[in-house]
């Protein structure tokens, strides 16, 4: 258990009991040790202004309510920057989901994002009102052409598909041996060995139109080539670099 949630199980623990908790006790329902949990407690106290008490009598700490007064609350912003960002993406992301196959298992999922972002911990809301993510210049994927390279890339078969190039304008017909789906600044990419160029290639998802899957296996790169593909492909994305294999 780490600090985080340890100081809400002792919030918890505390809110829920009139009457002191030994320190032994407390190592047991939160699976520590005696020093640990001193630790949190001094940290509660001092960074929390947590009404801690420590009653000699009966051994145990408590937190000093008066009669009628409400619970105490964890005060400010739990999540650290890493944690909101993720917290944020993960949101943005399933809400730009549309409904199909996953959607039962992920609607669960998205509420309790949702509901992470409108309690205490978060300032009741206020994050999803003052926090934005910018995403970069977003290009939409079709969902039908999504699946078939998906199906194709973890079925391991060749797909053929028309493939129109920013670069020269033009259409082409090819067939590609998928290897790696890629995410990478708010778009969709495909890792494919293409067989006319001979050669390991990025296709851009919004630039393909799968036709169809072909039954013969599709031809396996280690992963040592497709990482190094990938570094050199990222370099070639944008004005600052070159070396980008181009599809």
């Amino acid at each position: 258990m780490d600090r985080f949630f340890r100081i809400l199980e002792l919030n918890k623990i505390f809110n829920a009991r009139r009457t002191p908790v030994s320190r032994r006790d407390l190592e047991e329902l939160l699976e520590s040790n005696r020093s640990t949990i001193k630790r949190t407690i001094e940290e509660m106290r001092l960074y929390l202004d947590a009404p801690i008490k420590y009653d000699r009598k009966q051994n145990g700490y408590y937190y000093d309510l008066k009669e009628g007064e409400h619970p105490f609350e964890i005060p400010g912003l739990w999540f650290n920057s890493n944690e909101l960002f993720a917290l944020m993406v993960t949101h943005r992301l399933l809400s730009k989901i549309q409904p199909g196959l996953l959607d039962a298992s992920i609607s669960p999922f998205r509420r309790r994002i949702e509901e992470l972002l409108k309690g205490k911990e978060a300032g009741r809301g206020e994050i999803a009102h003052r926090v934005r993510i910018l995403q970069a210049a977003v290009r939409p994927t079709r969902v039908d052409d999504f699946r078939k390279v998906t199906t194709a890339l973890v079925n391991r078969y060749q797909l053929r598909l028309f493939y129109h190039s920013r670069s020269g304008d033009e259409t082409t017909d090819r067939i590609v041996s998928p290897q790696r789906l890629v995410y990478y600044r708010d778009n969709w990419y495909l890792d494919a060995y293409c067989h006319l160029r001979n050669e390991l290639r990025t296709f851009s998802l919004d630039r393909l139109k799968p036709i169809r899957t072909n039954e013969r296996p599709a031809k396996e790169i280690d992963d040592q080539n497709l990482d190094d593909h990938f570094t050199k492909t990222c370099k070639g994305m944008f004005p600052t670099a070159v070396g980008m294999n181009r599809a």
